[in-house]
């Protein structure tokens, strides 16, 4: 707790260094830097938002993690807000600010100081209680300090947090939040496990008990999911009347589902739960930290949790009585920009795992049924990232290819392809995607789902994955009208079929090292977006790592396993 209190002093100091750092590099040197993008040419202006320009501007193949909504800089100065980006095009479109309507940058980085003032206070207020009351002492933040010796859900009227026999996940689900008592429950979603479907019935059993619910996560985009999932299953259980209010930063034109209102006031989100006109709030944590917010609601339900600070956790938690903690560690993992000291760098899931892939039956919640993943593809998740506790949901050994020469049936491939000196692209696994990928669109090759409906395969049953940029640009451009990306852009997504690139030609030539390039969660995630069929391609050398740590061993394992279980297909019978 002690190390939270200069959490983000810490996040926002290593923030400025960068910028300023980046701020003195050239054209040339920003080539080489992930937050930037360089040799910028201005292409049109494609339209007005507000009454700010949207520019177009493309760029040359390189590596950059700017992303939808960063703020971006040139010099220093302000340029604007990215509304899109496409990697596979290398064009980037701008919003512009005011003083940058008329200036056409050759470079930008991302850069933007978020306030933190309302979730460090927040922090401060626990520390601060904590360090006169005692960490085990009954009182205020009984959720926080939970939390943070990782204690077992507490529960009322003798429950249990264990799934009892012949009850289901979702019973268990609803018997167990109904229950908490001043604690903290965590839920561990696996790919296609239903997460979102979980904790929409969760919320909908807590407002059914005149409960008031929070919901709240790292992105708005992520917290307008969970609330339409949760106003559709209120309705259909026939809870009629119930509102939701969110607030946001922007409005938006788009339409609305019944019962949600978005504001930009935080007094306004207050007001609706003091005087009952909603039952359901939400909002970033820039909301739930503050200390008007103090105990608002019953429970408040953490989505993304695997991806959320456990100091940010720690500062919202303070807005509710119960912590609902939704997500999965062992997928992408948080964003940091400084350095912490041990066990302050975690996302709250990550913390209370302690070590473990999954949560224990007797500590949480543990989805265990996937509803997407063919058992052979299960079998594999199931057995490196989830200690062999996740299964299929009856059906999905349906889930297959037919008529196919190489690919027909479910389960793991894998396509060696020979190359050198290859980093961050590699044209010999563009070509042998391109030629894979027509022969699954052959009209003779069918797919069936598991409700045994059989039909061809489309461009949108087939997601095509890489780790860098540079190879999802070349792989645009071959492919045109197929679904490429990065595995950022895929989560949360599906398809029939996953063709993964692996791109560099050895561990040695991996830009980023073997902690990027073999990284698990990122593994977990590329390969768990199929529903039938995993296809990596990639050379024979990346599975000959010269490994000099344990830790290089656990990253390279995964990659190994993979081949062991896969089906070879050589690139010269394609």
């Amino acid at each position: 707790m002690a190390q939270f209190l200069d959490w983000h002093r810490r996040e926002e100091k290593s923030g400025w260094w960068e910028f300023f750092r980046l701020k003195d590099l050239g054209d040339e040197d920003l080539l080489e830097e992930k937050a930037a993008i360089a040799r910028l040419q201005f292409d049109r202006c494609v339209g007005v938002d507000g009454r700010s320009p949207v520019d177009r501007y493309t760029f040359g193949k390189q590596e950059t993690e700017i992303r939808d909504g960063d703020k971006v800089v040139h010099r220093g100065d302000p340029i604007g807000e990215v509304l899109g980006i496409d990697v596979g095009q290398r064009t980037i479109d701008i919003k512009k600010v005011g003083k940058a309507v008329d200036l056409h940058p050759s470079s930008i980085y991302k850069h933007e100081m978020v306030r933190t003032e309302e979730l460090a206070e927040s922090l401060f207020r626990i520390g601060e209680w904590i360090r006169i009351n005692g960490i085990i002492s009954a009182g205020q933040y009984q959720a926080a300090r939970d939390l943070l010796r990782r204690t077992t859900p507490r529960l009322a009227n003798g429950e249990s947090v264990t799934v009892q026999p012949n009850e289901s996940t979702e019973a268990a689900a609803r018997r167990i939040v109904a229950a908490l008592d001043n604690s903290v429950l965590p839920v561990q979603g696996p790919p296609g496990a239903g997460k979102t479907y979980t904790g929409a019935r969760m919320i909908s059993e807590l407002i059914r008990r005149g409960k008031k619910v929070g919901i709240t996560s790292n992105s708005h985009k992520a917290i307008r999911l969970l609330i339409d999932e949760t106003l559709k299953v209120c309705r259909t259980e026939g809870l009629a009347g119930i509102r939701c209010i969110q607030k946001v930063t922007d409005k938006t034109d788009e339409a609305l589902p019944n019962g949600l209102e978005v504001v930009k006031d935080n007094g306004k989100v207050l007001a609706a739960l003091v005087t009952g006109a909603a039952q359901i709030a939400a909002g970033t944590a820039w909301l739930w930290s503050r200390d008007e917010f103090f105990e608002s609601v019953d429970v408040l339900f953490i989505d993304e949790a695997g991806q959320m600070s456990l100091a940010n956790v720690l500062a919202v938690s303070q807005a509710a009585m119960n912590l609902v903690l939704l997500g999965d560690p062992q997928q992408l993992d948080q964003p940091l920009k400084g350095s912490h000291p041990e066990g302050a760098e975690k996302s709250a899931l990550e913390h209370l795992l302690g070590g473990d892939k999954t949560i224990p039956s007797h500590r949480g919640l543990f989805l265990e049924k996937t509803w997407r993943l063919h058992p052979k593809i299960s079998g594999f998740t199931s057995e490196l990232f989830y200690e062999n506790r996740l299964r299929s949901a009856a059906g999905l050994e349906s889930q297959q290819i037919s008529n196919h020469p190489y690919f027909s049936g479910a389960g793991l491939w894998f396509v060696p392809v020979s190359h050198q000196g290859n980093q961050n692209s590699a044209l010999e696994e563009v070509e042998l995607i391109a030629k894979i990928t027509a022969g699954l669109l052959d009209p003779k090759v069918k797919w069936t789902d598991h409700q045994g409906q059989t039909r061809g395969l489309s461009a949108e049953d087939i997601l095509i994955v890489a780790p860098y940029n540079a190879q999802v640009s070349d792989l645009s451009a071959r492919l045109k009208g197929m679904r490429v990306g990065t595995v950022d852009k895929f989560q949360g997504q599906q398809a029939p079929v996953v063709l993964y690139s692996l791109t560099t030609s050895s561990p040695e030539d991996a830009p980023r090292g073997m902690e990027f390039l073999y990284s698990l969660n990122r593994f977990n995630v590329a390969t768990s977006r199929a529903r039938s069929t995993v296809i990596v391609v990639g050379s024979p050398k990346l599975f000959e790592p010269d490994c000099r740590t344990p830790r290089q061993m656990q990253l390279a394992n995964a990659l190994c396993r993979y081949r062991e279980l896969a089906t070879t297909v050589d690139e010269v019978r394609l």
